[in-house]
């Protein structure tokens, strides 16, 4: 392990890791709300993916000469867990399309090992797609997947990636299915999980029955082999004093700003998670209304100018703590007021911000029932009346 300084200037732990001891601890890698959905696909990726494992396994087959595939680098940040109960979790900062695509792989190998009766492998790879110990969890429901994916991509995911075999995820996906129990081939966009598993569990059944001499059990193991072994990825692993943000900034240079809000609202998410709470609902009925193209439109103060939702959370958070905020640092200040005296719960969090939006709004437009409408409204004329002046 080595010491790595970034660019964002903070100091990382690196170290080049197998997808065995990425996975074979008890832990739980989180796709945090910010980052977009699962992208990869057939042609991109996957295809040239099996391509290096199923080499890798005629290597080993061959006796040849080992030498390591590297996936890339996922950069992660550790989370504080309170208390005993729970796993431990870490956010992914970079790298979740490669960290969810190996959970497509070993839940493909899980399948294509039980359906050639395979079970020792089969084990092996069961401990890498399953955290255990689910009485000392504090929600055994979401805890026990090794990765949990951002909130777009969870349904499909969790439906596909516990499906016991093929059959079963024909019952669960009958639409993206022919008669004849293929996958359909022709105007059908199927959900990334059940592609990407249906893809990788038919290329090990078929490489698995391979005609070269060797029996199943000599075959399966070079698979399971190649895979949780031969396949590597550089793990940086983020100090506690590091800045995520500032970090996936730094990585994402080209790609879109992350704001605040955008921690904030993965921060929130976290929380109902945590707290067995119906996030979809909060999702639904109280954090929606702010993905409106009102509260992402850019307002000046002075020289910052800043999404209307970050001055929204920035006056919130003046009110309720009665003390100066600082803007740079919003995302830690909202943290701060979220675990001042008893930890809000995500719902608690969302009807706060909700109650100020509203005002905020009337004061803003200058329309509405409250005092603060009016006040708006006085405002606005005065800022009419001194542009005439000038």
């Amino acid at each position: 392990m080595f010491v790595l300084s970034s660019k964002a200037g903070c100091f990382v732990k690196s170290e080049t890791i197998t997808i065995e001891q990425l996975f074979q601890n008890r832990r739980q890698y989180c796709v945090p709300f910010y980052q977009r959905s699962y992208k990869w696909t057939l042609e991109e990726q996957w295809e040239q993916l099996w391509d290096d494992i199923q080499a890798k396994a005629q290597t080993r087959l061959l006796k040849g000469k080992l030498t390591p595939h590297f996936l890339g680098a996922v950069v992660l940040d550790p989370q504080q867990r309170e208390g005993l109960i729970g796993v431990e979790q870490y956010h992914i900062i970079d790298g979740q399309q490669r960290l969810t695509t190996m959970q497509f792989v070993l839940a493909s190998a899980l399948l294509a090992l039980r359906s050639t009766g395979n079970e020792p492998f089969a084990a092996i790879v069961h401990g890498c797609l399953w955290n255990d110990k689910p009485e000392t969890m504090g929600n055994k429901d979401i805890e026990v997947f090794k990765v949990w994916p951002t909130f777009r991509d969870r349904t499909n995911y969790r439906v596909a990636i516990t499906a016991p075999d093929r059959a079963d995820l024909r019952a669960k996906f009958p639409a993206h299915f022919t008669q004849a129990g293929e996958i359909r081939k022709i105007a059908m966009d199927h959900p990334p999980a059940l592609a990407a598993l249906w893809y990788f569990t038919s290329q090990f059944e078929r490489w698995l029955a391979g005609t070269e001499g060797d029996s199943v059990a000599i075959r399966a193991e070079a698979l399971v082999l190649a895979i949780l072994r031969d396949l590597k990825l550089v793990s940086i692993v983020l100090d506690k004093d590091d800045d995520a943000q500032i970090i996936f900034e730094t990585l994402n240079g080209r790609g879109a700003q992350l704001h605040a809000t955008d921690l904030i609202r993965n921060y929130v998410f976290m929380r109902a998670d945590r707290d067995h709470a119906d996030s979809q609902s909060l999702y639904d009925t109280l954090w929606q209304p702010f993905e409106s193209t009102y509260w992402s439109q850019e307002q000046t103060r002075g020289r910052m100018k800043k999404p209307r939702m970050e001055w929204l959370i920035h006056s919130t958070l003046q009110a309720e703590l009665h003390e100066e905020v600082d803007l740079g640092r919003l995302y830690h200040e909202y943290r701060r007021f979220a675990t001042a005296g008893a930890p809000l719960t995500a719902e608690k969090q969302l009807q706060t911000l909700s109650r100020y939006a509203e005002h905020y709004r009337e004061l803003v437009n200058g329309s509405g029932t409250h005092p603060v409408a009016r006040f708006g409204q006085q405002i606005a004329g005065y800022c009419r009346r001194q542009q005439k002046l000038h």
